[in-house]
């Protein structure tokens, strides 16, 4: 069909608003004074396209049905739906389940009023034996109880765990009515609105169901794959504990040596943003419009640092001679770049302009540099390092995937070659691209790089088959960008579980810090960066180093005995 010119366009849209306001004048008329329920989450009109195999999409065709049903009866609805159906080529069986899925009848008894209407006497077809009551609406007769769910309503709304469905405004709405009628509920009685009506309820009201994006930190923390990852970490370092510098439990803590070798010196590492309220002189207006100054929001700084479990910490430097001899084996040592790295360490900041974090380019420039200057280190020397990292996507990035490949010669291809460790435990280098040729300079697709790989697979193979049977090859089970880089230096990475800040000991050095900041700054920038330095001087002279690294091996036997957050929590704090 033609796309309509924009004049008639605009003429048919003005004829339906005319339609449409002519249908609901009747019910606008008969409305309260009450100023309106406003339960918008979003004021922006710009919606995401309409996803009908979404199987939330059902729940609103139920609610449209049950809007209906108050209209037309739902023999007419449920015939008309059941023949259409039937006339598409939809199965009676696969019928039966969406018309019941959406409050209409079921298949068996809409084929049989389907014959009545087809073969059968039309006046037995339009005759309703229910009595079709028409009467006052339930909140006409009752409303204080309408007043008291949208009260209801704006408060579960505003609650921060999002548990809150139409079946609980049914719930409440019967436990009310039964109060205000002083009358006891039998067993047998069912709800006195049902849960549709509570959802139309919902729509009238204002209220809208949808995507969640403000969702509680907490909400991952028991999820499946997490845990699976937390059992897995806590078990490696409660294993290993002998080989770790630790805190003892006692009222002073102090320093124990590991009792296994080779030692094991642990880092702990992580970013935090420090924000200023210092506000530019002068700056751009459009019209007459201008936000307000919102406190700490003004320029920022970002800083990326490393707690050290050793008595040489809390913060890793080199010395005079160690730096010296760093940087004449690593003259890129003293290469200036864009982040501010602190006099002989990897610890950096950078002023916050366009883009607001530290990218993975940037991480892993820091992250070789502490690499090069840790083996300098000679308190570090014959010690292993392992440090612990916050699993974020700036930190877990890998190199490639099987998703980044296409199928065939000449499709997408993210790098051009692949390093891994056969099964020999033998280094090998694959070229993704043909180095000679007719398809010289192409890329060698999936199918091609499994003939190399003496991968047996069909030739009309689909390219989600081949990604599957690929999947297992060392070729494409990598590590992420940053422990390939710790490979190089003999240094392992772990990751922290995700949701898991508890678990990692530098999240205390950036309370304390902010603490002491927020206590002091008179929200200048200048201010700010001072402030910074002197706060990690004071957490250093107050050693609270020591407490955040217990409370670290505390954490991880907590987690061990009780296994859940909130008696771990009990436990450790």
């Amino acid at each position: 069909m033609p796309r309509l010119n924009p004049k008639r366009a605009y003429s048919r849209a003005v004829g339906l608003k005319r339609r449409c306001d002519e249908t609901c004048s009747d019910e606008s008329e008969m409305s309260t004074d009450e100023e309106p329920l406003d339960m918008e989450i979003n004021e922006s009109d710009d919606y995401e396209p309409l996803n009908f195999n979404n199987k939330m999409i059902i729940t609103d065709i139920a609610d449209v049905f049950e809007l209906c049903k108050s209209k037309c009866p739902s023999k007419y609805l449920s015939v008309l739906l059941f023949m259409t159906m039937r006339q598409m080529g939809i199965t009676w069986r696969e019928c039966n389940t969406y018309l019941k899925s959406i409050g209409a009848f079921s298949s068996e008894t809409s084929h049989k009023w389907t014959e009545s209407f087809v073969f059968g006497d039309y006046n037995e077809f339009c005759h309703e034996y229910g009595g079709g009551k028409r009467g006052e609406c339930f909140y006409d007769c009752f409303p204080k109880i309408e007043t008291d769910a949208k009260q209801y309503i704006v408060d579960r709304c505003s609650e921060k765990s999002a548990d809150f469905t139409a079946n609980d405004l049914a719930v409440f709405i019967d436990k009310k009515f039964y109060e205000i009628t002083q009358t006891a509920k039998s067993g047998s009685s069912g709800l006195i609105r049902s849960v549709p009506s509570c959802r139309l309820d919902l729509r009238k009201w204002g209220a809208r169901f949808e995507n969640n994006s403000q969702r509680p930190y907490f909400e991952g923390h028991e999820r499946l794959d997490v845990v699976e990852h937390r059992s897995q970490f806590i078990d490696y370092f409660l294993q290993r504990k002998d080989y770790y510098y630790t805190i003892s439990d006692s009222e002073n803590p102090a320093w124990q040596i590991p009792k296994l070798s080779p030692p094991c010196i642990l880092l702990f590492h992580d970013e935090s943003t420090f924000r200023s309220g210092d506000v530019s002189a002068k700056r751009c207006f459009f019209g007459n419009e201008a936000p307000f100054h919102s406190k700490g929001r003004g320029r920022s700084n970002m800083v990326s640092d490393f707690l050290v479990q050793h008595p040489s910490g809390p913060f890793f430097s080199l010395t005079e001679n160690e730096y010296k001899k760093a940087t004449q084996r690593y003259p890129q040592l003293q290469t200036p770049s864009d982040l501010n790295y602190y006099d002989r360490s990897a610890t950096a900041s950078i002023h916050i302009g366009q883009n607001s974090y530290f990218d993975n380019e940037t991480i892993l420039n820091q992250f070789e540099r502490l690499f090069q200057l840790l083996q300098f280190k000679e308190q570090f020397k014959d010690h292993d390092i392992e440090i612990i990292v916050d699993n974020a996507r700036t930190h877990s990035a890998k190199s490639h995937s099987l998703l980044d490949f296409g199928k065939s010669i000449g499709t997408r291809c993210p790098i051009d070659t692949i390093d891994y460790i056969d099964s020999r435990g033998v280094k090998q280098i694959l070229d993704c691209y043909f180095q000679s040729g007719s398809n010289v300079g192409s890329s060698k697709g999936l199918f091609e790089i499994s003939k190399e790989l003496n991968i047996a697979v069909p030739d009309k193979v689909k390219l989600h088959d081949l990604r599957n049977i690929l999947a297992d090859h060392p070729a494409f089970k990598i590590t992420s960008k940053l422990e390939q880089l710790a490979d190089k230096y003999n240094v392992r990475i772990k990751f922290c579980p995700k949701f898991h800040c508890e678990l990692n000991a530098i999240e205390g050095l950036w309370c304390h810090e902010k603490q002491y900041i927020r206590q002091k700054s008179d929200q200048t920038y200048a201010t700010m960066l001072k402030l910074m330095v002197e706060s990690r001087i004071n957490f250093s002279d107050r050693q609270i180093h020591l407490k955040l690294l217990r409370r670290f091996w505390r954490s991880l036997k907590a987690y061990k005995k009780r296994a859940d957050l909130c008696s771990s929590s009990t436990a450790i704090f």
